[in-house]
């Protein structure tokens, strides 16, 4: 008996060092953020074409919004600490390249802010961030920075736009470069009425639009320019995660979020009107007849909707190493699903084969089943296409927070 209790008391004593070893284990950030493996996964996504498969870059990341390529690297933001993070040779550095302060103590201002949007063009950084000014005052801002990026590490920080930062929701905060290394940042109602939301009775403020990020270094906030239109790509913004140019037209396509019906891909263009707050999905001609928008900015329809809402997020092209779908735009969404749309040949719009989807809407009832490229990704919150390996990488909240890349096989 003396040797069984002895037996149980080893046994019991042996499994809480082995409990203790796994804590100081996984509290380790270098076992948190472990790279290619899929140690304790539940969920993994999936592809609907055989031809292609999934890796995973990282798992276990935090609240990871976003992510650009700068030469062999990969910088990503985790949105609600503040931190830019680096992979290098495949490998996360375990220290920050920067850490924003964007606790705001006392401010409801996490849900869709923090550490939003990246970008990068050669070797400067753009980055979108909902920033507390001063930890002892309340001021919360919007704000876009450039860096330049040098030796691993980001310098030489510059304030390019200050931007409002109304309460907790649609801060927006994606952001692309073009062709020409023009950068582009979007920016959400926040739930607050304004001109740029095609109502004539507010006052002109900085949300609900799409801005040419950083075209005056004297001019902080465009609302305050003689000329604000001149910042203002595009208006009538409700709620937008995703930005992509595409690489053989230099167009800016853009997603949307909707209200409880048509979320939307559009393609825009210079003096935009999106039709927020007045015009939601494909415009009747009623809508129209009553349509008064802002100054002499331009409505079109989108190019395809969701009558019911999936929260689409990121939106990138590829290129010919993707063959079969090149011509294709690749769309995530919040709902777990991964979407391919066909281009037709201006590049201008899509082309279906499925009846259903020729009116451009994927309704109630309709299948989605030529558009769904991938299921089971989580919330998904950016997409972005590295040409110089041929990947496209996708963020998601799937499994607390993972990089993904797709290739073909």
């Amino acid at each position: 008996m003396r040797i069984v209790n002895r037996l149980i008391l080893v046994l019991i004593i042996s499994a809480i060092i082995v409990g203790l070893i796994l804590i100081s284990v996984y509290n380790n950030p270098e076992f948190r953020y472990y790279l290619g493996t899929t140690t304790g996964l539940k969920d993994k996504p999936v592809l609907t074409d055989e031809n292609f498969m999934i890796e995973e870059v990282i798992v276990g990341i935090q609240s990871s919004t976003a992510l650009t390529f700068i030469d062999d690297d990969i910088l990503f933001l985790e949105k609600e600490t503040g931190k830019v993070r680096h992979i290098k040779d495949n490998k996360l550095m375990i220290d920050p390249v920067w850490d924003f302060n964007i606790k705001m103590e006392g401010c409801e201002c996490y849900t869709e802010s923090g550490l939003l949007g990246i970008t990068s063009t050669n070797s400067e950084i753009y980055i979108f961030v909902t920033e507390e000014l001063n930890s002892n005052e309340s001021k919360v801002e919007n704000r876009i920075y450039k860096f330049e990026w040098k030796n691993d590490k980001l310098q030489n920080k510059t304030l390019m736009n200050v931007l409002p930062a109304h309460g907790e929701m649609h801060h927006g905060g994606a952001m692309v470069s073009d062709l020409n290394s023009n950068i582009y940042a979007v920016i959400g109602d926040q739930h607050t009425p304004g001109k740029l939301q095609n109502i004539q009775n507010e006052k002109l403020s900085d949300i609900g639009m799409i801005l040419k990020v950083g075209i005056d270094p004297n001019i902080k906030s465009p609302s305050s320019s003689a000329f604000p239109n001149e910042h203002y790509y595009g208006i009538g913004i409700r709620n937008s995660f995703g930005l992509a140019i595409d690489p053989l037209t230099n167009n800016l396509w853009i997603t949307e979020n909707g209200t409880h019906e048509f979320d939307e891909i559009n393609l825009t263009f210079p003096k935009y009107n999106s039709g927020w707050s007045k015009i939601l999905g494909p415009a009747s001609n009623e809508d129209m007849k009553n349509f008064v928008g802002y100054d002499d900015y331009v409505y079109s329809n989108p190019e395809f909707s969701w009558e019911k809402t999936i929260a689409p997020t990121g939106i990138s092209f590829v290129d010919e190493k993707w063959e079969k779908f090149q011509n294709n735009l690749f769309v995530g969404d919040c709902s777990g699903n991964f979407y391919k749309f066909k281009l037709n040949q201006s590049r201008n719009g899509f082309i279906f084969n499925q009846p259903d989807l020729k009116d451009l809407v994927l309704n109630i009832d309709d299948s989605n089943s030529e558009i769904l490229f991938g299921e089971n990704f989580g919330c998904i919150t950016d997409v972005e296409y590295n040409a110089n390996d041929g990947y496209l990488y996708v963020i998601s909240y799937l499994n607390n927070g993972a990089i993904y890349k797709i290739m073909p096989k």
